[in-house]
């Protein structure tokens, strides 16, 4: 079939919250879908649940991992699976609200290469997260905007819940191990058309963040930022070349 997007999970012990995600993307999504489940070793009842809705689903794939991989090499995998002409990457938490996937493809319908979902821009919010983790957050952001250029075309440029057009290029080492795989999009479309539509963050109703924190998510993330530096300065000196 010819779907419209590729909706992408990406699930590591999700069962408290899987099931309420897929229901609220059949009840909301006002276009054709494919949904596309990349399970780390979930051990808590949900590649079963995977399992049976695929049986019973033929807009699905799956992508099953025998060890945990980092939420970028997931992501990666799950585009490579996908089938719609656009790609929607998000939580599977409820972190992310699922009514904006509409906002999401429309937006990417209008002609933009890449649309954020934004805690950042009007109307959007972070929630009633710790004060320190909205530190680290800007902090991390800052940095982004700082080094890789074309960032700062977004508000939100570490966000985890965006759209682009399927084609895209997405220059990542399937040995890296990171989180941001927006960023890595970015870097890898210097020249991409990128808007914001706002969300408001929640977080998570139950289940473990697959996003490391304190002093590992600053060596995991300073060490991707270097990787994703990389990829943007490869890029742009093959696009000068030619």
């Amino acid at each position: 079939m010819d779907y419209d997007a590729s909706i992408i999970l990406c699930t590591i012990n999700e069962i408290k919250t899987l099931p309420e995600v897929v229901s609220k993307i059949e009840s909301v999504a006002d276009f054709t879908y494919q949904i596309v489940f990349v399970d780390d070793n979930s051990r808590d009842g949900t590649r079963q649940f995977i399992t049976e809705y695929c049986e019973k689903h033929e807009n699905t794939k799956t992508a099953f991992n025998s060890s945990k991989r980092s939420l970028l090499i997931a992501n990666y995998l799950g585009i490579s699976k996908a089938d719609g002409k656009l790609i929607i990457i998000m939580d599977a938490d409820l972190q992310h609200p699922v009514e904006r996937i509409n906002d999401i493809f429309r937006k990417l319908k209008e002609g933009y290469d890449i649309v954020v979902a934004s805690r950042y821009s009007p109307g959007g919010s972070t929630g009633n997260r710790k004060p320190i983790r909205g530190i680290i957050s800007r902090i991390a952001g800052m940095s982004a905007k700082y080094f890789i250029k074309n960032s700062s075309e977004t508000t939100d440029p570490l966000s985890g819940f965006f759209g682009f057009r399927k084609g895209m290029k997405l220059l990542i080492d399937e040995r890296w191990r990171g989180y941001k795989t927006l960023l890595f999009l970015i870097a890898s479309n210097p020249g991409a058309k990128i808007a914001d539509v706002p969300y408001v963050f929640h977080e998570r109703a139950a289940g473990k963040s697959k996003i490391v924190d304190g002093t590992d998510f600053f060596i995991t993330y300073l060490t991707e930022l270097v990787l994703v530096k990389r990829v943007e300065t490869r890029v742009r000196s093959n696009d000068k070349i030619s």
